[in-house]
């Protein structure tokens, strides 16, 4: 029974995804007015304490006014443009982002919306198309249901280190992303 129980430990680095992934919605709440809050979640949720993204952006559809917005961009390579711990002056860090090319690029995006094109984003090649565009090599994507009929999607760059069980829980974490505020 001990040999079961220590063959399905968490290593360290899960032990700390796990904290990371948990505590968000309690980082959510206590900056729930926070401008440029999104960017901060998709950041904590990209960096190598959390899913190890090269890049990954954020972005709402909303069918009622036709438009995909570009709501936020994680690249690695701006990562170096933020204090390591982004919680501790959460104001310094989205002032910090104003020169993030990766992220001004993904939030200039105002397309026609998917849902009104009949775009189907579960084939792989439309997620490549909108990927591509975006710059994003190996593109990997969820969606979701937002309010009002809106709808999330998390288009990531395909990271191999990502396990099945680690997959499973940035499917259901990235609806996180849909909680943040657009302001």
């Amino acid at each position: 029974m001990a040999e079961r129980i220590a063959s399905t430990a968490l290593n360290e680095h899960e032990r700390g995804l796990i904290d990371m992934v948990t505590g968000l919605p309690h980082k959510i709440l206590r900056y729930h007015s926070l401008d440029g809050l999104s960017q901060m979640v998709l950041h904590e949720l990209g960096h190598d304490t959390g899913f190890g993204f090269d890049k990954a952006t954020y972005l709402i559809d909303n069918p009622d006014f036709d438009h995909l917005l570009g709501v936020a961009g994680f690249d690695r390579q701006e990562c170096s443009m933020h204090k390591k711990n982004i919680w501790e002056h959460p104001e310094g860090f989205c002032k910090d982002m104003e020169a993030a090319a990766f992220n001004n690029n993904v939030r200039k995006i105002l397309n026609s919306s998917f849902a009104r094109q009949d775009v189907n984003l579960s084939k792989e090649k439309d997620v490549h198309a909108l990927g591509f565009e975006l710059g994003i090599k190996n593109p990997q994507h969820f969606a979701w249901d937002l309010k009002h009929g809106n709808h999330g999607y998390l288009i990531y760059e395909k990271n191999d280190n990502i396990c099945l069980w680690r997959h499973g829980l940035l499917k259901n974490m990235s609806a996180l992303l849909g909680m943040c505020g657009l302001h």
